[in-house]
């Protein structure tokens, strides 16, 4: 799998079939699969007319054609599947939650006031925190540089405005991050020229959650032709999975692990403390939860994984270290610590050998699946194109 390109854009007005053309063009052009829109100024009907081309799904916020209204296109060929919509009667926001390779994820296209409005802000983090799962990716247009020295160009001398400070919080009360300043701790970059005042600023943002951001590969700024408003994109890389296998499974090794156990009851205790809500049917909850013990399987995983290898290494180096000693002294108490690393260290290679041959069982059983069921054809002497002819057969 490919990473998932993902795009915000104020498109400043498509409700002209012209430009709405050339809008999808240029994002298929830049290979988009995640297109979040504001400023679309399209009612209901003529924001279904994206779902052209590239699109497969669409999801909207209407407000009416002259102004606001937000978007979120999905490419055709992204697996994603829908969970839930939160959409604002304004046309300020829209918010989906839905499987992305197998993960819970919410995404979110956001055009906020251009002047202070403290509804706005409740409202979006009354809607937005019963629905927020581990992975959150929220792009848009917020009207507001956060730091007045690095977002804007002349900068500006006074305090962060009212709507810079709401705007942190709302991030800081959602566990969000700036994903374009965390990738590019030092760079002055804007995404807004203003005309009247002749000055730069920037003011769209993709604000992603802790886990998205750890798979966040490169977060830039580029230019537009067709908006006064420049494009922030990003790629995330997707979960982990074998280059051989597309089907995750889990370890029952694990299981005998009483760390992973007591890991897993709390990881499915804080999910259920968290996400179980009035109206949330429980098949819902069901598949949503697998989706989230899965991450925190894989986590899990590969922080052991880490573990080990720092453990492997240390062990390694101190066996080296008491054979040259050993060599030197022929210490019977130098030996007796030999023979413990060296046992401890054959116990962690045999666990990691053992966790090497489940997965190269498990791979060997996917890529033989297919073959499998023909020679069980075989086997069995079924009449068909592969059939193997019976005695009979060769004595007529």
């Amino acid at each position: 799998m490919s990473n998932t390109k993902i795009i915000t854009l104020n498109v400043k007005g498509i409700n002209h079939v012209i430009k709405r053309r050339k809008i999808i063009s240029l994002l298929k052009k830049d290979r988009v699969q995640i297109a979040l829109l504001q400023e679309t100024h399209l009612t209901d009907s003529e924001h279904l007319k994206l779902k052209r081309d590239w699109v497969g799904q669409i999801y909207y916020s209407s407000f009416n054609s002259k102004s606001r209204g937000v978007a979120i296109l999905v490419h055709k060929n992204l697996p994603f599947t829908l969970h839930t919509i939160v959409r604002d009667t304004d046309g300020r926001f829209i918010l989906i939650t839905g499987l992305l390779y197998g993960e819970l994820i919410l995404l979110g296209s956001v055009y906020a006031p251009n002047t202070f409005d403290r509804s706005f802000y409740s409202n979006f983090l009354a809607k937005a925190s019963p629905v927020c799962p581990n992975h959150v990716i929220i792009g848009g247009d917020f009207n507001c540089g956060l730091n007045p020295e690095t977002d804007y160009n002349p900068p500006k001398s006074q305090p962060s405005s009212k709507m810079a400070k709401a705007t942190t919080d709302l991030c800081s009360d959602l566990g969000l991050f700036d994903a374009w300043r965390v990738c590019n701790p030092h760079v002055k970059d804007f995404t807004f020229f203003s005309r009247p005042h002749f000055s730069f600023s920037r003011i769209h943002y993709m604000f992603v959650s802790g886990s998205v951001l750890d798979r966040t590969r490169g977060c830039l700024i580029h230019t537009c032709a067709l908006s006064d408003h420049s494009s922030v994109s990003m790629e995330l890389s997707p979960p982990y999975y074998d280059p051989s296998s597309r089907h995750w499974r889990l370890n029952p090794a694990l299981l005998s692990d009483p760390k992973f156990v007591k890991y897993l009851e709390d990881q499915w205790e804080l999910y259920l403390s968290t996400n179980d809500l009035p109206g949330v049917s429980a098949s819902t909850l069901w598949e949503a939860g697998k989706a989230f013990l899965r991450g925190s399987v894989i986590s899990f995983t590969s922080a052991k994984k880490k573990s080990n290898l720092a453990k492997q290494l240390v062990l390694e180096r101190d066996i080296t270290d008491l054979e040259r000693e050993f060599k030197k002294s022929s210490s019977i108490s130098v030996l007796r610590k030999l023979d413990a690393a060296r046992s401890a260290l054959d116990q962690l290679l045999t666990q990691k050998a053992e966790t090497a041959i489940f997965y190269a069982k498990h791979r060997l059983f996917e890529s033989g699946n297919k073959p499998g069921r023909l020679l069980a054809r075989l086997a069995q002497g079924k009449r068909g194109s592969y059939a193997i002819p019976s005695l009979k057969d060769k004595a007529g």
